[in-house]
């Protein structure tokens, strides 16, 4: 259970840890044509030293179990060896790539890094590491009693430069998300709470039966697709499609696979949310992205024009750090990265709990810094995008605001890049579902991430917040909408 609040941006309701499988992920060289199957590795005469040299570790470390990552067929995983190309500059696709992904246990838990270090030696090997055990990218306070309209508090509907003007564009056709898919990737949701649309489509893996993942999802959704009406809140793209895809998959944490197959069930112009966050190499939050697999599967997406939406995770991390080259953090995957900014709200309250670096127990509220400047516990850096609020996000969900059964429970308090990410995604499915109405049709990935950049609420600069910590604009529907032909 994880209660306590820390400067990484951890949560402040308890949410616990699944039971998952670990396991090693190993990504082969392009290049290389050795192939796998549950008997081992396997290769032609010419490298067939490089097979048995890595069924040598598997011996060694008394590996149980050898499987593809990303579940895929036999015929991709023989063509590594029938067909691999005599460069890493030759084109591959998506499935050849998604092929040199493999899944190793070794015979025990603690040996899992030893082994990473072993394949990682491997002429045939790229990369090998420990598959990350992700967490939430949020913040949010829990428990309160009747049903109340909660609108009013949704601020980041508003217009800029407070909000990204959301209101404003839904009387235009096509600006409430209309027949775009939004599809949110993490670990559990209440479908049946009482302001989410009917028909929210399970797209598969393993929910996590928790009270806090369950909390962390709806309130997720809620910024995104909740219905309007008399009662509770208003979705930024209330009339998009909503899904949702649990990243565990087979009893373990496999974000990328999750991503992958998410991707093959939506259309273009659909979008996908990564509501996740992994422990990087200084023990801080970071991106899914740092890892291979989920960069390689964020870049199957967007190459199939499914915008992908990712949270840039609470870490307070320089991702243009030299420890970070060479990673996803410094490469383009061609996904939107979202940090977390300072809401117009400008406060914290504490609610009685002390604060999260010390200070008064008792202070109700203490002053944050300057709106939409990097909100402390944000990663930052070049790959980050664009922001939105880091705090003050009212959605369903927790029950602060009101309690009672959980179908009813709604929040005044949702927080973190969790809270950003959704904003942003309802932006982009508000900006595809216009697009469609027009003439051009729908617009990819990559230009819909340029134009939320030029048409942002530019980011300020704060106290201990410099411009230097990048985490990009706001989005402004108004500005965005307009330039759409």
């Amino acid at each position: 259970m994880a209660r306590k609040l820390t400067d990484a941006g951890q949560l402040m309701v308890p949410v616990s840890e699944p039971k998952t499988l670990d396991y090693v992920v190993v990504e082969l060289r392009h290049d290389s044509r050795v192939a796998y199957s549950k008997a081992g590795f396997v290769a032609p005469p010419e490298q067939e030293q490089n097979a048995k040299s890595l069924n040598r570790i598997l011996e060694t470390f008394r590996a149980k179990r050898i499987a593809s990552h990303f579940e895929m067929t036999s015929r991709p995983i023989r063509e590594r060896v029938t067909a691999a190309p005599s460069s890493l500059r030759t084109r591959v696709t998506a499935d050849f790539a998604h092929a040199a992904f493999v899944q190793v246990v070794p015979g025990r838990t603690k040996d899992l890094s030893a082994l990473a270090r072993r394949l990682n030696g491997s002429k045939s090997v790229w990369k090998a590491f420990v598959a990350p055990k992700p967490v939430l990218p949020a913040l949010a306070i829990g428990a309160r009693v009747g049903s109340r309209n909660f609108e009013p508090a949704q601020g980041y509907l508003d217009s800029p430069p407070n909000g990204i003007g959301a209101m404003a564009v839904w009387p235009l056709r096509g600006g409430r998300g209309e027949r775009i898919t939004v599809c949110d990737i993490e670990g559990n949701w209440n479908r049946r709470h009482e302001d989410l649309p009917r028909g929210i489509r399970f797209l598969g893996g393993t929910v996590i039966n928790d009270v806090g993942w369950r909390n962390h999802g709806t309130a997720v959704l809620g910024e995104i697709i909740s219905r309007p009406g008399e009662i509770g809140t208003v979705g930024i793209a209330h009339r998009a499609r909503g899904a949702v895809h649990s990243a565990i998959i087979s009893g373990r944490w496999n974000t990328a696979l999750a991503i992958r197959n998410a991707a093959r069930r939506l259309r273009a112009g659909d979008v996908i949310l990564i509501e996740l966050q992994g422990t990087g190499p200084r023990g801080n939050y970071v991106a899914m992205q740092y890892w291979n697999d989920v960069f390689s599967a964020i870049r199957f997406a967007t190459d199939r024009d499914i915008t992908v939406v990712e949270a840039a995770g609470n870490g307070n991390e320089n991702f243009d750090s030299r420890i970070y080259r060479g990673t996803g953090l410094q490469r383009d995957s061609g996904a939107i990265v979202v940090g977390a900014g300072v809401p117009p709200t400008n406060f914290y309250d504490y609610f009685g709990r002390r604060p999260f670096s010390g200070g008064d127990p008792g202070t109700r509220y203490q002053h944050i810094g300057v709106p939409r400047s990097r909100i402390w516990f944000s990663n930052y850096g070049k790959i980050v995008n664009v922001q939105a609020w880091g705090w003050h996000v009212t959605t369903l969900g927790y029950g602060d605001a009101q309690g009672g059964s959980e179908n009813r429970w709604y929040t005044l308090h949702f927080s973190g890049t969790s809270s950003a990410s959704p904003i942003v995604t309802g932006a982009v499915a508000c900006i595809q579902g216009r697009a469609k109405t027009r003439r051009r049709g729908l617009l990819t990935p990559r230009k819909v991430r340029s134009l939320l950049i030029r048409t942002g609420t530019p980011q300020e600069p704060g106290p201990g917040a410099p411009l230097r910590q990048h985490i990009g604009p706001q989005p402004n529907l108004i500005k965005a909408l307009r330039r759409i032909r």
